[in-house]
């Protein structure tokens, strides 16, 4: 299912966010959205899986229109939501966070032991408490607990912030492997260049507004992109 979203608005009060942004996500796709930060990037997110609300514009995914249904409907849709800094919970252990990713329909063991397969370390952390495991370990957690709603669509919020390079370089590595396994991915990352490396397309977001938006192939090689973004004259 496409996700089409149309002219989208959001406001936090008098302060507009995002403005008239239009974004497409295919089947099969990782689709990059890149910006500095404050550029509205988690807005779009949050708006997508209905924790926010937008004042105009349309999200629609396949033939239904989304955009003021409820988080836990959007969800039952297959759209999934690992959020900036992870939001796992904290006082429940790896198994209990698991399960709660799983919470809108019933949860078979071989679902579990893919997971594992995925992120070995979650297995011999099951038991412990969440909030005694690494940032990296964490991320794992948050992406595996999105993987058990068995989405169509993972929306992924800044999932490199604050690893360590190699940590970030296997979580890249393993969405690709999620990917390939057949989910479709919108990828918000404020490290531009490992996003653009993973991804098929790309947009570019600078206060609010897209300004950019073409095949990542091509994005790599734009020298407004490399100057702004990837650190490059």
């Amino acid at each position: 299912m496409t996700l089409d979203v149309k002219d989208l608005s959001v406001s936090y009060g008098p302060i507009s966010a995002v403005r008239q942004v239009a974004l497409e996500v295919n089947p099969g796709e990782i689709v990059a959205l890149i910006g500095a930060n404050g550029a509205g990037k988690t807005t779009i997110l949050k708006t997508i899986s209905g924790l926010l609300r937008s004042h105009a514009g349309e999200i629609r995914f396949g033939d239904i229109n989304i955009t003021k249904m409820k988080p836990h409907k959007i969800v039952d849709l297959g759209i999934s939501h690992v959020p900036e800094r992870r939001g796992i919970f904290a006082n429940l252990t790896v198994y209990e966070n698991l399960l709660m990713g799983a919470f809108t329909r019933d949860l078979r063991a071989v679902e579990l032991d893919e997971v594992y397969e995925l992120f070995p370390i979650l297995k011999e952390r099951r038991k412990q408490v969440a909030g005694t495991l690494s940032g990296g370990e964490q991320q794992m957690l948050a992406i595996s607990r999105a993987l058990l709603s068995k989405p169509r669509l993972m929306l992924l919020d800044e999932p490199s912030l604050g690893l360590a390079p190699q940590i970030s370089k296997n979580i890249f590595e393993t969405i690709q492997r999620i990917n390939s396994a057949g989910t479709t991915v919108l990828l918000v990352e404020q490290n531009a260049h490992a996003a653009l490396r993973i991804s098929h397309r790309g947009y570019v977001l600078e206060v609010g507004e897209i300004v950019c938006a073409d095949k990542s192939e091509n994005l790599l090689k734009n020298d407004l992109v490399k100057k702004a973004y990837l650190g490059e004259n």
